[in-house]
């Protein structure tokens, strides 16, 4: 099995560290962590590592958020088989801040990124939800909050949130989806030392 793992976000500095950018952030981490540099093709950034024996690809649109799943069939018929798992991680305004799911066969939910996938794809695919929470807030000013940075506590949070995450990943791909799931929908989400 292989993994592709898309994590959803606005190219440029301007965007790093917001909530929208998560996704980014999360391959980011795992990319740094395993000492393997993204390069640019077909459209996307992309890494190769091997997570828990499995070839895993992580990959970042260079496209702005409403166009992340351009050129993304293309690019899954040329790396993705049938026994591989595609996935996406990417901000979810409707989990509190510290949260986070695997979901499968969910809509888009206004997330625009979500929806520019699904459309390309045809399907709905794994998704890794990270909560960035959202507080009561119109349509115009939600835009402008998942734009917003995280605050320094929140980057803290994200520190011990993200080898969570990726133990989330490694249990997918040797324990399966339900067993991941188990683990990451709990709330909080148990140390990967437990």
């Amino acid at each position: 099995m292989k993994l592709l793992l898309l994590g959803l976000g606005n190219p440029g500095e301007k965007f790093s560290d917001t909530r929208h950018n998560i996704g980014h952030n999360f391959v980011d981490y795992i990319a740094n962590r395993y000492n393997a540099p993204f390069h640019n093709s077909d459209g996307f950034s992309i890494s190769k590592l091997r997570l828990s024996s499995t070839d895993t690809m992580l990959l970042k649109s260079l496209n702005f958020m409403n166009l992340n799943g351009s050129g993304l069939t293309n690019l899954l018929n040329k790396h993705l088989l049938s026994a591989d798992t595609f996935m996406l991680v990417h901000d979810e305004v409707n989990l509190p801040f510290g949260r986070a799911k695997l979901s499968q066969n969910k809509s888009a939910g206004g997330h625009n990124g979500v929806r520019s996938v699904i459309e390309n794809l045809g399907y709905s695919p794994l998704r890794l939800r990270i909560g960035v929470d959202s507080p009561a807030l119109t349509v115009s000013t939600l835009s402008k909050y998942v734009l917003s940075k995280f605050s320094n506590d929140e980057q803290d949070a994200l520190i011990y949130l993200f080898p969570k995450l990726l133990h989330s990943l490694k249990l997918l791909i040797t324990r399966g989806i339900s067993f991941a799931s188990n683990y990451t929908n709990r709330y909080p989400i148990p140390d990967p030392s437990c």
